[in-house]
């Protein structure tokens, strides 16, 4: 005859097992891209457009992986929140698939004599120089700051951008890429708050950081598209340069009031609700569950 003392026992062991097995709050998504049949001109049939839009992707491999190491560096401190703890489970597998496509893009523009993996190596020798000098805190905060950066720019990216992608798979892979970065736009940011609170001894290092952060991967995205502009012999396309430099000025007016954002001492990455624009690029995608397809 069963003890009610430990089949009661027994229950509670259940539930908090299935407690501990919820899942996270966005799924791991793994995509398989094909590149090799894509133009040598994908964004607006332009250079200059075609390859900031390289220079931006040749961060993501290395970026990516630093983000990643920069969480689990600390991820042992939060296990007191087990929904944040899946979540960053979450963002890292996350990440690890944006590191793995975007590498696979670059791989495939070598057919153009663009040798884009020489920039990811520069990306991650300064990371990782940046990695060993710095503490693990200031490294959560580069990722935290990069990460706002990234969340900004990819609404414009669902938004309008995309439209200009003439070929179909390169403009899939920065959609679902600016899914999933608005997926978890707020793990590295939650997690600094839950280790560091949001006082003015964790505000001042965040704004530092991140102003820092503005001035290094704008630097980074100059250089690699003049290295690629070079690289493809279109240099002195004057007429192309000033395309970028029109559309940079139009796409800066959006993007500097939310950056500024990021300096308010009670900002938080979920003040913007861009639900129905990520459920629209879903839907592109084909990415929704037929309940969420019938809701949008």
């Amino acid at each position: 005859m069963s003890n009610p003392a430990s089949v009661s026992t027994q229950k509670t062991v259940q539930t908090k097992a299935k407690q501990t097995k919820a899942t996270p709050s966005f799924p791991v998504r793994r995509m398989d891209y094909e590149f090799a049949a894509m133009p040598r001109y994908w964004f607006a049939d332009e250079p200059s457009l075609t390859h900031l839009f390289t220079g931006m992707s040749t961060l993501f491999p290395e970026g990516e992986s630093y983000f990643v190491r920069s969480v689990r560096a600390l991820r042992h401190r939060i296990k007191d929140n087990p929904q944040l703890d899946r979540d960053i489970g979450a963002f890292i597998g996350q990440e690890a698939m944006h590191s793995k496509e975007h590498h696979a893009f670059h791989q495939s523009a070598e057919q153009f004599g663009l040798d884009p993996e020489s920039l990811e190596k520069v990306t991650g020798f300064i990371l990782k120089n940046f990695e060993k000098v710095f503490s693990k805190k200031a490294n959560l905060l580069l990722t935290v700051g990069l990460e706002h950066y990234t969340a900004v720019l990819v609404v414009t990216m669902m938004d309008s951008v995309n439209e200009l992608m003439t070929d179909d798979t390169v403009r899939n892979l920065w959609l679902w890429h600016s899914v999933e970065e608005t997926e978890h736009k707020a793990v590295a940011f939650d997690m600094y708050q839950h280790l560091y609170g949001s006082g003015l001894n964790a505000y001042l290092p965040r704004v530092a950081i991140f102003s820092f952060a503005l001035l290094m991967i704008t630097s980074m995205m100059m250089v690699y598209t003049t290295v690629l502009m070079k690289r493809d012999k279109q240099l002195l396309n004057l007429r192309s340069w000033k395309k970028l430099g029109q559309m940079m000025m139009s796409s800066h007016k959006i993007f500097i009031p939310k950056f500024l954002d990021y300096y308010r001492p009670d900002f938080h990455p979920n003040d913007t609700d861009d639900s129905e624009l990520v459920a629209r690029t879903k839907a592109k995608l084909g990415l929704l569950k037929p309940a969420d397809a019938l809701a949008c």
